[in-house]
């Protein structure tokens, strides 16, 4: 059979070009559904209450879904090929204050963003290694990793958080606040430009490339990748290796934007990530989505709390109505995988 990491494009592997082209045919419908949901949600909170057009509103609304985004990009390749990533928001934490830290001693910006990416990497190497290694379930895996990374993070600074007004230069202060909490001459905030430009070499990486296909072939079907010649346990672990240096890149921008860092930070992100990948049509089965599902599905995340709180809705509803979306979603993703068994 042929090798698909070596490139030869015999017929196993053009079969296997053909369904991952398949399944992305099937995000793109998915799409298409989770769009008309999010423009008739979208609409609604448009009607019922005027404030929601406001343009502070939508400003506001736009650095809600940066979150969302981000982790939900990462996420959007562990559930594509059959796994997923409860350390996430664990992961945004540390990665967050290890980048402040490092500016409280005085590292250089740069250096110290790229360490903090870094080490994102090495989460999502961890989660891999021992999803793929030492054979745990990714759900245990990573809910074992997320307390470690969480108590890593508090070990690091002591349990309390940390303010960047305790950076020694107050030009890095500045610097570094720009990344999260700066506006554009239209006041477009830079994060939300960084979370686009960020979708879109990712939607790159998993459409068009061959690595990409090897995680949809994954995800459709373990055992068959991997008789195919496919290096399943590589290509697995970069699916985690992305998702923990997307929770860095959020734990970076969050830190930037809120000007501290601590150990609480990020707590459920990974599951409202989850659900809005979910909702936006990405499979919890494996083996289908994209990276416009996920946005999507942050999107319709972004309008319903922000719409929810225009209306004063107490904080634990909110919660209780996201965890319904996400079992609603589920269930209907298991009940069209039923009928197309």
């Amino acid at each position: 059979m042929s090798n698909l990491l070596t490139g030869n494009p015999l017929k196993f592997s053009n079969k296997g070009q053909a369904g991952a082209f398949s399944n992305l045919g099937v995000a793109t419908k998915k799409a298409m559904l989770s769009g008309a949901a999010l423009v008739l949600l979208y609409g609604s909170f448009a009607i019922l209450n005027p404030l929601f057009l406001a343009p502070a509103n939508q400003i506001n609304l736009l650095q809600q879904i940066v979150t969302y985004s981000i982790i939900g990009y990462g996420l959007t390749f562990c559930l594509i090929c059959g796994g997923t990533d409860l350390s996430a928001g664990a992961s945004m934490a540390l990665s967050g204050i290890m980048v402040v830290w490092m500016l409280q001693v005085g590292v250089p910006l740069w250096i110290a963003i790229i360490i903090a990416m870094c080490m994102g990497v090495l989460t999502g190497i961890f989660n891999g290694f021992t999803i793929e290694i030492l054979g745990v379930v990714p759900f245990i895996a990573t809910l074992g990793t997320q307390w470690v990374y969480r108590g890593v993070a508090n070990v690091l600074i002591d349990g309390n958080p940390i303010y960047t007004r305790d950076i020694p230069s107050k030009a890095v202060q500045d610097q570094f606040y720009l990344l999260g909490g700066g506006r554009t001459s239209f006041w477009l905030p830079y994060s939300v430009i960084i979370t686009a430009v960020y979708g879109v070499i990712l939607a790159v990486l998993l459409s068009k490339t061959k690595v990409g296909r090897q995680i949809y072939a994954c995800g459709s079907n373990l055992e068959a990748a991997k008789l195919s010649g496919i290096n399943a346990v590589g290509t697995r672990m970069f699916a985690y290796c992305v998702s923990g240096f997307s929770a860095a890149l959020c734990g970076i921008l969050v830190s930037s934007r809120l000007s501290s860092a601590q150990p609480t930070a990020g707590q459920g992100y990974e599951l409202e990530a989850i659900a809005a990948a979910v909702l936006g049509g990405v499979s919890n089965n494996g083996g289908e989505g994209s990276i416009l599902n996920a946005m999507i599905g942050a999107l319709i995340m972004g309008v319903l709390r922000n719409g929810l709180n225009l209306f004063r809705v107490n904080s634990f509803w909110q919660q209780a109505v996201t965890g319904l979306i996400l079992v609603a979603a589920c269930a209907a993703e298991a009940r069209r995988h039923r009928r197309s068994a």
